[in-house]
C-alpha cells in the first residue's frame, strides 16, 4: 500500500478533504522523523515502536569488484511491533484430521 493508496481511504472513510487528511498525515511522519533524528523513541501504543539504530562500521567482500569494502558506521530507522501487532501478522495454523 502507497501513501495515496492511504491518503484514499482516509478521505473516502472520514469525509475529510483530501488536502487536510494529506496535511495530517505529513505532519504525523514529520514529527516521527523529527524524534528519530533527536535519537528518541515513538512508540505507538498497540502498534509499535519506531527506534533509532546505530550500525557498526564493517569490512565487506565485494565479489563484484572482487576486493572488501569499508562500510561506514551508520543510523538506521528499526520498527519492534507491539505485541498485539505481532499477533495480528501471525499466520494462524489450521489443524488437519
Amino acid at each position: 500500500m502507497t501513501k495515496s493508496e492511504i491518503v484514499e481511504r482516509l478521505t473516502r472513510q472520514s469525509g475529510m478533504k483530501r488536502k487536510e487528511v494529506l496535511y495530517i498525515i505529513d505532519n504525523f511522519l514529520d514529527r516521527i522523523r523529527e524524534s528519530i533524528d533527536q535519537g528518541e523513541k515513538v512508540e505507538i501504543r498497540g502498534f509499535g515502536t519506531f527506534y533509532p539504530s546505530d550500525k557498526k562500521a564493517r569490512t565487506i567482500y565485494s565479489p563484484i569488484a572482487e576486493k572488501e569494502i569499508s562500510v561506514p558506521a551508520k543510523t538506521t530507522l528499526a520498527f519492534k511491533p507491539s505485541k498485539s501487532t505481532e499477533k495480528e501478522l501471525e499466520p494462524t495454523t489450521t489443524t488437519g484430521a
